[in-house]
């Protein structure tokens, strides 16, 4: 079995523990425990001074997912709680780490990195040259191994070093400990590739500072944003950047929630004879859809999960459907249903076609005009613009010609991509 060993014990400055620190809405200990997850590890083992509100989540999100999750506090409990022929991942407290360079670094070239069961670590001890920046920093926390190394947070090993901490004092640093009995053991030392430990990609947590500034940096990285072409969904990346950290457990979440009421509330108000005003409220529930679908994407990446598709398949063709009832219904379905319904669907469908990409449709089909294009094609794809351009023709008095040349336009992009 795949165990992970991390700790809870070290505190900042300012008195608060490392690993309860947050980065981007998770503690730097659940960053180190996604870490290990995603190379397989199946047991967690913390040693901490005593069970956090942090601590006891993340023992129940594990546990939740099939794991293990043991709180100890010495170590004859680390002695009987691991076996000799396990593996084990050692993070050092408040060590947060990129997951790339984490991996590269632990994972075999041979592995499947999409496929836990068939990931392939190798044992090793990180290390950093003494004089680095980050030993310069954290001396304490980046230990010296021999005269021109220190360990740089993070070893892979046998778990039979573990059981000879029996015979050791018992109050004594058990990773610093497991880190000389696996010198003995001549477990490999391999340097970390200088290019991960750049940008605070690889740093030991002592200051909000400079926690918020690694923050700062990771959201911002976090995907590519899309054009002014498309002011909607430029302007819903905006917003979930400046506010992601605070609310991206649950946003997306709220706002899926929050769009399709107003895409609902959006038909009744136009099934009512309030043309304009609907039409203006399925513009904000448009916008609550890209919300939605951006502030998932930034979570995933974040966090690496993969929930994306989800909302990015039924949401828009949710918010789309009551878009399209919403139109049909402002245009007066009473005086010819036929021409205001085919209208309407025409619309919405078109723009969806013309709003995806040449990457989408396949390589073959790109072209140098295609790709000159991207930035309208970005403009297709922005509910929110629409519906507010159609909320504004509604109250001109115009929306069934406006609706049918904005068809037309989603037409002719589509036939000069061709």
């Amino acid at each position: 079995m795949r165990t992970a060993l991390l700790a809870a014990t070290k505190r900042m400055p300012s008195g608060a523990l490392r690993a309860d620190a947050m980065l981007a809405g998770r503690s730097v200990l659940a960053w180190q425990i996604d870490a290990a997850t995603a190379m397989g590890c199946e047991r967690f083992l913390c040693f901490c001074d005593a069970p956090t509100d942090t601590l006891l989540s993340l023992q129940k999100l594990v546990e939740d997912n099939g794991g293990e999750f043991h709180a100890i506090r010495n170590n004859l409990q680390l002695v009987s709680l691991v076996r000799a022929d396990d593996l084990l991942i050692m993070f050092a407290d408040g060590l947060l780490a990129d997951r790339a360079v984490t991996e590269e670094f632990c994972i075999s070239e041979n592995s499947d990195p999409n496929d836990p069961i068939v990931i392939n670590l190798r044992k090793g001890i990180a290390t950093l040259p003494a004089g680095h920046a980050l030993v310069e920093a954290n001396p304490e926390d980046f230990e010296r191994i021999d005269r021109d190394r220190h360990w740089a947070g993070i070893s892979v090993m046998r778990a039979g070093q573990v059981h000879q901490l029996a015979d050791l004092p018992p109050d004594g640093d058990a990773m610093s400990m497991l880190l000389r009995l696996a010198l003995q053991a001549r477990v490999e030392c391999r340097p970390m590739a200088e290019t991960g430990l750049t940008s605070g990609r690889w740093m030991v947590v002592d200051d909000f500072a400079t926690l918020a500034d690694r923050e700062a940096a990771l959201i911002h990285d976090s995907g590519a944003k899309p054009p002014w072409t498309s002011p909607g969904k430029a302007v819903a990346t905006l917003l979930t950047r400046r506010i992601a950290p605070k609310w991206l457990d649950n946003g997306p979440e709220i706002t899926a929630v929050t769009g399709t009421f107003f895409a609902a509330l959006g038909v009744g108000l136009t099934g009512l004879g309030y043309g304009a005003a609907g039409v203006g409220v399925v513009a904000l529930a448009a916008f609550g859809g890209a919300l939605s679908v951006d502030w998932s994407g930034l979570r995933d990446r974040l966090w690496g999960q993969n929930e994306t598709k989800r909302y990015g398949q039924w949401l828009p063709v949710l918010i789309d459907g009551l878009a399209i009832l919403a139109l049909i219904l402002a245009m007066g379905i009473g005086t010819n249903p036929v021409v205001t319904v085919s209208i309407a669907i025409m619309a919405i469908g078109v723009s969806y076609l013309a709003g995806v990409s040449a990457k989408d449709r396949g390589k073959s089909e790109q072209s140098d005009l295609s790709i000159s294009l991207k930035p309208m094609t970005a403009f297709w794809q922005d509910r929110t613009t629409h519906f507010a351009g159609f909320a504004l023709a509604e109250v001109l008095g115009y929306l069934p010609e406006a609706v049918a040349g904005f068809a037309v336009l989603a037409l002719i992009q589509m036939l000069l991509r061709r």
